[in-house]
C-alpha cells in the first residue's frame, strides 16, 4: 500500500483517520470511529472494526500497527492472542478493537459507545473508493 498519511505524533484526529483508511482499504467492515476526547483520560478515539475471519482480523491488525509505524508512530501495544477473535490495538490516543463477527455481536462495545460521537467517515470510504475507481476512457 502506498504511504501518503500525513500524521503528526500529536494529532489524535489524523492519527484515528489514516487508521480508519487503512482499515477501510484492507477490507475491514463496519468500521465505526468515535470521538471520546472529552469523555475519557485513557483516549481520544475508539475505533472498532469487523473482519470476515480471525486470519483478516490478524492481517488487519498487523497492516494497520506497520503501516502507521513506517508513518512514525510508535508500536502500538497488542492484548489478545491470535485466534480469540478479538485483538486491540493501544496508540495511546487511539484505541483500535479488531473483532470476527462474533466477538463484535457478543461484546457489543458500539452500545456502550454515545452515538452523538461517532465520526463521519464518509469522506475516507468515498478516499478509498477513488483510489480503486479505473477510469474509462
Amino acid at each position: 500500500m502506498e504511504n501518503n498519511f500525513i500524521i503528526s505524533v500529536n494529532d489524535s484526529e489524523s492519527l484515528a483517520k489514516a487508521a480508519v483508511e487503512i482499515l477501510i482499504e484492507k477490507k475491514g467492515i463496519d468500521v465505526s470511529l468515535y470521538n471520546v476526547s472529552c469523555e475519557s483520560p485513557l483516549t481520544d478515539y475508539y475505533i472498532n472494526v469487523t473482519g470476515r475471519s480471525f486470519t483478516h482480523v490478524s492481517s488487519l491488525a498487523d497492516n494497520v500497527a506497520c503501516e502507521l509505524v513506517k508513518c512514525g508512530i510508535k508500536y502500538p501495544k497488542f492484548e489478545g492472542k491470535r485466534g480469540d477473535g478479538w485483538i486491540l490495538l493501544d496508540f495511546g490516543d487511539v484505541i483500535i478493537n479488531l473483532f470476527d463477527r462474533p466477538s463484535r455481536q457478543f461484546y457489543d462495545l458500539d452500545r456502550l459507545l454515545d452515538k452523538e460521537k461517532l465520526v463521519d467517515i464518509s469522506d475516507i470510504i468515498k478516499k478509498v473508493d477513488n483510489k480503486f475507481t479505473i477510469n474509462k476512457i
